[in-house]
């Protein structure tokens, strides 16, 4: 196993200097591989929600860390000294599903008790850093006075809270040698690749919420916190090839689907190809782009993979990035035809009347814009052609065996057209 992470301030916050409020982490072993992204709120009122999600991270890096330990210490396990997660094929929990089997299962006890875990120490440290930090400078002279004075009036009391003020989001995926689960409380996604019958599959395995929509989301700031985690576990021996996890700055400039998956597809390639030392190196320099050009909000990656078989993990993403592409290629040259008999239709396009000259130029304009389309389309399927031949032809020179073919495009890049 191998990971790799990145986090950068947005393009809107570089105006006023505003702190990136995300924080990613990652780190990977033989006994454990975990990816973290928390994401800090925008709002005025949570002025310091950066603070918030630097805790929540570093928190939640402990907490699965001790859980991870006591699972194998006997704490959480059936008999035998087996997990709660042993042989349990792929499940998913939120509360808007949730069956009564699953919220009496050993598992779901167990990971409530790490969320329960990761709240308390939370709301301790934020507690404490509001105390013991006074504003800054940059908070008296950027942060509405309404809110300074509910943070300074709130510090007087004893029993004080400053959920509000450090609020941010959260998102973990845990892997060990027998087991993996993760688990999300707020926006962003989480991307997993697996291979089913030698094909790649991307996929969102922790179940959404659909209180996260627009500028709205889950947090660790809310009051029933522990009810809105969603997760998602497995035991029977399948795991993923690689969890990507993002904050909501990524999905708010490539959307939810393709774009998404690809963009991580392409930076997978880039650390099979590269190495990770300058994926990472790629990415940092990459992430300020994609803001500036995108959602021009922070963002956050990171990422645990299997580097165990990286080559035929990079024919296996060309593949499925080929099989997309052409499913999208073959749609586009449907409806290409189907505008063309339409306008082939018409014998005399001066005889028609006002409606039916409007609905003429229409299918004419929307007749160049599939074929503008197809056109990038190939496009983009030559370049993966090539990324493929060129890789192809490298591990020649390493491995006569390996037949070479030729090349016909350029490496294409981490960020596509959007």
């Amino acid at each position: 196993m191998n990971c790799i992470e990145q986090h950068c301030q947005g393009e809107s916050h570089k105006s006023n200097n505003k702190p990136c409020q995300d924080c990613a982490y990652a780190e990977s072993s033989d006994l454990l591989s975990m990816a973290i992204v928390c994401d800090g709120h925008g709002g005025e009122r949570y002025f310091r929600s950066h603070y918030g999600a630097e805790f929540a991270t570093e928190i939640t890096q402990k907490a699965i860390t001790e859980f991870v330990k006591n699972m194998a210490d006997s704490t959480f396990t059936l008999s035998e000294g087996k997990s709660v997660f042993d042989g349990a094929s792929f499940t998913a929990y939120s509360a808007a599903t949730a069956t009564d089997e699953q919220m009496e299962s050993r598992a779901h006890k167990s990971l409530k008790w790490l969320f329960s875990s990761i709240i308390s120490q939370w709301n301790e440290k934020i507690a404490n850093h509001a105390k013991e930090t006074d504003l800054t400078d940059w908070e008296l002279s950027n942060v509405d006075e309404k809110y300074r004075n509910e943070f300074l009036c709130e510090r007087e009391k004893d029993d004080a809270t400053f959920e509000k003020t450090y609020g941010c989001t959260l998102m973990a995926y845990v892997q060990t040698s027998d087991y993996w689960f993760a688990f999300h409380l707020g926006d962003g996604k989480c991307v997993s690749m697996r291979v089913v019958e030698d094909r790649l599959v991307c996929e969102q395995p922790i179940p959404w919420d659909e209180r996260c929509f627009l500028n709205k989301t889950t947090s660790l700031c809310d009051s029933n916190a522990l009810e809105e985690f969603r997760y998602c576990y497995q035991g029977d021996g399948q795991f993923p090839l690689a969890m990507f996890l993002g904050s909501d700055g990524m999905d708010d400039s490539y959307g939810d689907g393709y774009n998404l998956y690809n963009f991580y597809i392409q930076l997978f390639k880039i650390i099979i190809r590269n190495g990770v030392e300058k994926a990472n190196k790629e990415l940092k320099k990459t992430l300020p782009v994609i803001s500036k050009m995108g959602s021009k909000d922070d963002m956050s990656v990171a990422c645990v993979f299997d580097d165990t078989n990286l080559t035929a993990s990079f024919f296996k993403l060309t593949q499925y990035q080929k099989r997309e592409l052409e499913s999208s290629l073959n749609k586009v040259e449907d409806t290409i035809m189907e505008l063309k008999k339409k306008i082939e239709s018409v014998v005399n396009p001066e005889a028609l009347d006002r409606g039916q000259q409007i609905n003429f130029e229409y299918a004419q304009k929307d007749l160049e814009k599939a074929k503008e389309k197809a056109i990038k389309i190939t496009r983009k399927l030559r370049v993966i052609k090539g990324e493929e031949t060129k890789y192809r032809n490298r591990l020649k020179e390493i491995d006569p065996v390996i037949p070479p073919i030729e090349s016909d495009s350029s490496m294409g890049l981490i960020i596509e057209e959007q």
